[in-house]
């Protein structure tokens, strides 16, 4: 198990969680504790509150990203929530609501979609693989993007942490079409982009585009005929 913390934005959750894969003998791996919900960021040993805090954009790339470079699952958590904050305790690190109303917040909701789309496709063997994007894989740490496929190579998922074109390698499937969708993180909604004749390299432009605009590319065997992403 490994943390992540609360001290910067973006941290390489996919280094840690590749180099804990890499230990012998093999072995499950999660991040415990990435930025938690509305958790103001790096408050040690004081809070500069032009730092701001941690929303939901910035839980989501954290969860993703730790899934699919390998982690068995994720943590999600709200800075709130886990001290019980109300009128009767004293608040610790700037937390800037009641526990109650932390209960319905965006990232919890959204930690529900991300596992109801890995649990759409088969989840044993899935296998990280970042070769499967040839161009758009982002040169910060903010814009880095995670993929991985299924161990028959029937499907494979790309978490763009802000939508731009990219091209993906699709020569891992050996079908002469493929079946296309962009998933969009922030409500589970999919959207089918059709019945494409698979090349090596194919370019896909999500809906939206920019930061904040995250996106899941889903590329299917159309004979492994899967229910819509998420479903």
């Amino acid at each position: 198990m490994i943390q992540t913390s609360h001290g910067r934005h973006d941290a390489p959750v996919w280094e840690f969680i590749e180099k804990d894969r890499g230990l012998l003998p093999v072995k499950p791996t999660i991040d415990g504790e990435p930025n938690y919900e509305d958790h103001p960021v790096n408050p040690w040993p004081t809070w500069n509150v032009d730092s701001g805090y941690f929303r939901a954009y910035d839980v989501r790339k954290q969860l993703y990203r730790g899934v699919f470079s390998g982690g068995l699952g994720v943590t999600y958590g709200h800075h709130s929530i886990w001290q019980f904050l109300s009128e009767r305790e004293e608040v610790i690190n700037y937390a800037d609501r009641g526990w109650i109303n932390a209960l319905d917040r965006p990232g919890a909701y959204e930690a529900g979609y991300l596992r109801n789309l890995v649990e759409s496709r088969p989840m044993k063997g899935r296998i990280p693989d970042n070769t499967l994007v040839i161009s758009g894989q982002g040169e910060t740490n903010g814009l880095h993007i995670e993929a991985y496929r299924g161990a028959q190579n029937n499907y494979a998922m790309i978490y763009l942490p802000a939508g731009k074109t990219i091209i993906i390698n699709a020569s891992f499937m050996k079908t002469e079409k493929l079946n296309a969708w962009w998933f969009n993180p922030k409500d589970a909604s999919a959207t089918k982009i059709g019945l494409l004749i698979r090349s090596v390299e194919m370019e896909f432009t999500p809906p939206t585009t920019g930061m904040e605009n995250d996106w899941v590319l889903i590329l299917d065997d159309p004979s492994a005929k899967f229910n819509p992403p998420g479903k």
